[in-house]
């Protein structure tokens, strides 16, 4: 089916919502419709939930309290893709922005706004299991504790991150990196296929064969760009029987040599180990590591002798079986999974809601002992201001870098470590001095994951030397740049 009018014509016309058929799609004509309604909850099945209406106040808030007053005018939760679509069409049709959330974790508060409506994919949360084909196919509503629970029960995982209710189409669009990540890769990298509602109005079926280059600029291009994703289908993993974790703590006086170590050895250890280097501040100063080893913890000892040999070395190791162990990362050991959800995101949720800034950084190489030491005096600065503080050094090198630069969107692949900047209730300043002070010691790039409003030269700092395929890919897709906001693709 050719689509047989154009943008302008569309506008004029109006359009009720019709299927994707086969044939020549141009990417700036829309399907043919006969109808728009004059209100979204017309054009859809879900939910719709107006400002100042019954349910909007809890519909609209986000991960991080920062964003409570952003009112968007109303958030809705469509049922299916063909609901995304709808609404799509009905945004476009009538001017209004739409901002599409999985999880509501976008440390920027991307994933909601005040001038226009929050797509909330809740309810496209499904996952199917091929065991034939080796893969799973994931809504984009999913949460990252429900993902690892549905594939751990069909002997599988795919590699992601630790927060139990971070939505994978956020984290999977920027990269996404966790504790098996130097063993298995990024999430990302597992993605065999992607469908998106494009801003013409069309349900995409996007693959390595079908849309190339929108197939690899959604992974790593980062969230809310080019359409809306509605599910994935990833490459799985065999779901390790059982892996070992760690953990390392030192005295303060310790931390800068026992950074070093880490930043020495960490990125080029075995790569069936990741780790978390931890400067924490709050109620004092803290050093210590977190890890996870697909392995015996008996081979722990000698494989972080690097660690341990800086003074003061506390070691303890333990094993689990796999999926208990991502409980315990998630901070949900002893609850159950119903419960290891964010209050609100999902029936049940127990799990607190949090206020927080952040930065973020990359190192190519160990850090000078000046650059140490700007860190340390940085944690102990913070340890007597409001709030707490943390910098945290996630261990990139093993399947992460093998994959090439220009091989998928996400360009950070010759790198020891990403570096995360947190502050927690308060001091925003401190934030933006630690961060300009580390300036002389840092490679000048940074993960579009823990974006940051505040940062300069982002196209750069995000996507490298990938940035203009980037922008070349969000013009043929989205050529009227629908999807756009401030950090988008193309700002």
């Amino acid at each position: 089916m050719t689509e047989p009018i154009d943008r302008r014509t569309f506008l004029a016309q109006a359009g009720a919502v019709v299927g994707v058929g086969a044939g020549a799609r141009s990417l700036r004509r829309k399907p043919l419709v006969r109808h728009v309604p004059r209100k979204l909850s017309q054009a859809i099945r879900g939910p719709v939930f107006r400002r100042g209406a019954p349910g909007f106040a809890e519909a609209a808030l986000v991960y991080n309290e920062r964003f409570d007053a952003v009112a968007p005018l109303a958030v809705a939760r469509p049922f299916d893709t063909r609901d995304v679509q709808a609404a799509v069409q009905w945004g476009v049709a009538r001017g209004v922005s739409l901002r599409a959330r999985s999880g509501g974790h976008s440390y920027a508060g991307y994933s909601t706004l005040a001038d226009g409506i929050v797509l909330d994919l809740r309810k496209l949360n499904s996952i199917a299991v091929d065991r034939a084909a080796g893969t799973a196919t994931v809504g984009a509503g999913a949460q990252l504790i429900d993902v690892y629970t549905a594939l751990a029960a069909h002997g599988a995982t795919i590699p992601a991150g630790s927060c139990p209710s971070v939505g994978i189409s956020g984290v999977t669009l920027g990269g996404g990196m966790g504790l098996a990540g130097r063993a298995f890769g990024l999430t990302t990298d597992h993605v065999v296929g992607v469908q998106i509602v494009t801003p013409a109005g069309w349900i995409r079926n996007v693959d390595a064969t079908s849309d190339p280059d929108l197939f690899w600029a959604l992974r790593g291009g980062g969230g809310g760009n080019f359409g809306v994703v509605t599910r994935f289908t990833f490459r799985l993993r065999p779901l390790p029987p059982s892996a070992a974790y760690f953990f390392v703590s030192w005295p303060w006086a310790s931390a800068g040599e026992a950074l070093d170590a880490w930043l020495r050895s960490a990125p080029h250890a075995n790569e069936a180990m990741t780790s978390i280097f931890h400067l924490n501040a709050g109620g004092g100063t803290s050093a210590e590591v977190t890890g996870q080893y697909l392995g015996s913890s008996g081979d722990l000892t000698a494989l972080l002798k690097p660690l341990t040999a800086v003074p003061g070395a506390n070691l303890s190791t333990g094993q689990e079986a796999y999926l208990p162990l991502q409980n315990r990362w998630a901070g949900c050991s002893s609850i159950s999974q119903a419960a290891c959800h964010t209050v609100g995101s999902a029936p049940g949720g127990t799990l607190q809601r949090a206020s927080f800034d952040a930065k973020s950084d990359y190192l190519r190489k160990a850090l000078a002992p000046g650059g140490l030491k700007v860190l340390t005096q940085a944690l102990e600065t913070r340890a007597s201001g409001p709030g707490s503080g943390a910098i945290l050094f996630d261990s990139y090198g093993g399947a992460i870098n093998r994959v090439a630069p220009d091989a998928t969107a996400f360009v950070h692949r010759d790198v020891l470590c990403a570096m995360q900047y947190l502050s927690y209730n308060g001091d925003d300043a401190w934030l933006a001095d630690t961060w300009s002070k580390m300036r002389p010691y840092v490679c000048g790039q940074a993960y579009q994951n823990y974006i940051d409003a505040s940062l300069p030269h982002w196209q750069r700092a995000y996507y490298g030397a990938n940035y203009p395929r980037l922008v070349a890919t969000r013009e043929h897709f989205d050529p009227d740049h629908y999807f756009k906001f401030a950090q988008g693709i193309g700002a």
